[in-house]
């Protein structure tokens, strides 16, 4: 299990090692930022058939596949470098959809990405929380951080069904800022009345 209560001390040292251009490659960020992050989340890191390096689906890998129970992804995880992750959701799709994996994390280190691939809408309607790890207070990094990808949240199913339901309100959201402009015009239309 990951050391309790030292999350948001690991969050503060990666910041300033972010600042600070410590993480060169993809594989300082996979090493220095996300397997310390998953280890502090109490995954067992080292156990390969739970957090799964180069993932294999079919003729595709992926950096990591977080699984329960064993050899059965549940997370599809695709690191980038540093400030290199833009575009990189549609690769990370292709492999979660294909494979009926609930949830996709695509980081740079710097920023969490969390999607449901099977939900509808385009890539950023399935986006359902943006972690910006150097704009975000520790304390809120570290909550959503256990909400999205803590090893018994996501062992109990508790992660995704909070997923599920954070992307169903910000449906709803996207659905009541598309219809609000038409209602609006309609309640405030002059009425024509005939003699």
């Amino acid at each position: 299990m990951g050391r309790k209560g030292s999350v948001k001390q690991d969050l503060l040292d990666i910041r300033a090692g972010i600042k600070a251009g410590r993480y060169v490659n993809e594989a300082t960020v996979s090493q220095g930022i996300v397997q310390r992050l998953l280890h502090l989340l109490g995954w067992p890191v080292y156990d390969t058939e739970i957090v799964a390096p180069e993932y294999s689906l079919g003729g595709r890998r992926a950096d990591y596949a977080l699984c329960h129970p064993p050899r059965e992804p549940v997370i599809l995880v695709e690191i980038k470098q540093v400030g290199r992750a833009k575009g990189a959701d549609r690769q990370l799709f292709e492999y979660a959809f294909h494979r009926g994996v609930p949830m996709a994390l695509l980081t740079d280190g710097q920023e969490w990405n969390f999607f449901l691939p099977t939900e509808q809408g385009d890539y950023g309607e399935r986006r359902v929380y943006k972690l910006a790890l150097l704009e975000r207070d520790p304390q809120e990094a570290e909550s959503s951080l256990k909400r999205y990808l803590g090893y018994e949240a996501v062992r109990s199913g508790q992660a995704i069904e909070a997923a599920r339901k954070d992307y169903r309100d910000a449906a709803r959201k996207r659905r009541a800022q598309k219809t609000l402009p038409d209602v609006w015009a309609r309640l405030v239309r002059p009425r024509t009345t005939y003699s």
